[in-house]
């Protein structure tokens, strides 16, 4: 099974381009086209010659997962733009859970904006646990080293280099993690999170 790019409709934002929004989904066709590539590879190698394609199959493996989790993640991302900017609907399920846990959501905002600003590529990811019912975040190196296992993504924050270089240059990710809170459709998240309650 293929999978397929999918297609985003993501409004002019504030303090990120639309050049560096293209250049991004560029990259997100790249891991889906990867990701489908190493798939027929490796069933090709499998059928050739199990016993002697045995490494070159142990680096494919090793790759597809980069290659998934780099697709998936993106989805994740560009959704959160999508419909515009919204803020948090105070009333809404996800911010009451991040007042229970957190006191203000103002918190975890400023939690996750410094676990985005940590050294190295990678991501900021606002995971739920539903089997002790909260929230767990992450940084997950590149986008296949820490992720939690079975944990659905309430939030995926992008910090690559490639998300911000374009728009704020090398020294620019606070400038660009301001700016990705700033167009963030939070409606998205509560809809992910309400999914789950159910």
């Amino acid at each position: 099974m293929n999978y397929t790019e999918k297609k985003f409709d993501i409004p002019a934002l504030d303090g990120i381009s639309a050049k560096s929004i293209e250049e991004h989904l560029g990259l997100y066709a790249g891991y889906v086209k990867n990701f489908n590539a190493i798939s027929e590879k490796m069933v090709e190698l499998s059928r050739e010659d199990m016993t002697k394609n045995v490494l070159p199959l142990n680096e494919l493996i090793r790759r597809r997962s980069f290659e998934f989790d780099g697709m998936r993640l993106h989805e994740y991302y560009f959704a959160q733009f999508e419909g515009g900017a919204t803020v948090l609907n105070e009333g809404s399920a996800l911010a009451q859970q991040f007042a229970r846990e957190y006191h203000k959501s103002e918190y975890l905002v400023e939690f996750i904006k410094a676990i985005g600003a940590m050294r190295g590529p990678g991501w900021a990811v606002l995971y739920w646990d539903p089997e002790v019912k909260q929230f767990v975040t992450s940084f997950v190196g590149e986008q296949h080293q820490g992720h939690l296992v079975g944990l659905p993504v309430i939030l995926a924050l992008d910090v690559w280099e490639h998300a911000y270089l374009l728009d704020h240059g090398a020294a620019g990710k606070a400038k660009y993690i301001d700016a990705f809170f700033k167009n963030l459709n939070w409606s998205v998240c509560e809809s992910r999170f309400e999914a789950l309650q159910k």
